[in-house]
């Protein structure tokens, strides 16, 4: 009985070690508090920003170029936004934080809690970013996160197909034939 027992778990322990990791694999929290699993988008394509931190005019044309850029693309694409602690998140401006973004951007854009986004983070670097961030897990780009208004786009089949720079505007024609497509 010992034995068996032995065998079922080392045989389960097998099999989710083999488990291909991809980014439906992972979750995020939102701001609001709400876990949301990423397996939930499925069958469309996924933009993944890191959000700016200050407040100001051209981070607020930002947030309302992904703003527009969501009610063109609802059914097809889920978007992302994700505040740095490498950028100068920090709990205590979560709630300004919070209410900024809300101000500009519609509840359909999930807005996580801040995220260690880097890889010079180490083990402290969130999940999901060590997945977009590594070419050994995400089997295409090995590019870190440089500071807000970095781009992950991910296919309809959880292909991750470009990693764009804060300089690729949302509303711009590098964007707009990613969407397109």
């Amino acid at each position: 009985m010992i034995k068996l027992f032995a065998t079922v778990c080392f045989s389960m322990a097998l099999s989710t070690s083999m488990v291909e990791e991809n980014i439906y694999s992972h979750s995020v929290m939102s701001i609001e508090g709400v876990l949301r699993p990423l397996g939930t988008c499925q069958g469309k394509k996924v933009l993944i920003v890191t959000l700016p931190i200050q407040q100001n005019a051209s981070n607020d044309s930002l947030l309302s170029s992904l703003d527009s850029l969501r009610a063109v693309y609802n059914n097809s694409l889920v978007i992302i936004g994700v505040p740095s602690y490498e950028d100068g998140y920090t709990p205590t401006l979560k709630e300004s934080l919070k209410q900024w973004y809300r101000s500009k951007l519609s509840m359909d854009i999930i807005v996580t809690e801040g995220l260690y986004t880097r890889k010079s983070s180490g083990n402290q670097q969130n999940s999901l970013f060590k997945w977009l961030t590594n070419k050994n897990r995400n089997e295409h780009f090995d590019k870190d996160v440089e500071g807000p208004r970095f781009k992950f786009v991910v296919w309809t089949d959880g292909e991750l197909v470009a990693v764009l720079g804060a300089q690729t505007r949302i509303g711009g024609n590098t964007m707009q034939g990613l969407l397109q497509q």
